[in-house]
């Protein structure tokens, strides 16, 4: 199958939110006039992924303005293209597009703190969908988001594992400043498991 990617425009965003809306749980995701505004200004990037010409999956990075790491912030496979190996496609298509960086890290929800029975599993499976595509889950760290406690799953790229483990702190900190502001940044939290920042 021929698949290649190419940018979210704006004038098809409000298409690609109401995408957002669905497959997301409210709390994950900014409001619309921010992601827009996010990625006008070039602090997002979002991406499509087409299989045989026709869109399947959409995928929304944040690039640290100082330091070589991008954030996926959201990714999903339209609903009725899943479980036909598109997530996984769209993964390797984005290491390839951001193959000069540092490394790639995720944000995925912890299993253990799932609100229902339905959402564990979901959590469960989106971490062995990124453990297969190479990331790993950040070790001894404790982080939250938007109150919500998420597992942080690293790819090293070009940075080594020790030295991505030894900088997580900062690293995820500069991605969150140019996201949120010094207004919103208390928003993000994140330090050693063994209370050491």
């Amino acid at each position: 199958m021929n698949y290649s990617v190419r940018s979210i425009q704006l004038s098809e965003f409000e298409t690609i939110y109401n995408r957002i809306k669905h497959d997301f749980a409210s709390g994950e995701y900014a409001p619309y006039d921010i992601l827009y505004h996010q990625l006008q200004d070039g602090v997002l990037k979002g991406f499509i992924l087409l299989a045989e010409n026709r869109e399947v999956a959409y995928a929304i990075c944040a690039e640290g303005d100082t330091n070589g790491y991008v954030l996926i912030s959201l990714l999903a496979v339209y609903e009725d293209m899943r479980g036909a190996g598109f997530g996984t496609v769209f993964l390797e298509k984005l290491k390839a597009v951001y193959s000069n960086k540092d490394g790639i890290i995720v944000e995925v929800e912890k299993p253990e703190h799932a609100t229902t029975n339905r959402e564990k599993p979901i959590c469960e499976r989106r971490i062995r969908f990124y453990q297969r595509a190479g990331f790993y889950v950040m070790p001894d760290v404790e982080y939250t988001i938007w109150d919500i406690p998420m597992h942080l799953m690293v790819l090293p790229l070009k940075a080594s594992s020790q030295t991505i483990n030894h900088e997580i702190e900062q690293i995820i900190y500069n991605i969150y400043l140019s996201l949120m502001g010094e207004r919103y940044i208390h928003k993000m939290k994140i330090e050693r498991s063994s209370g050491i920042s």
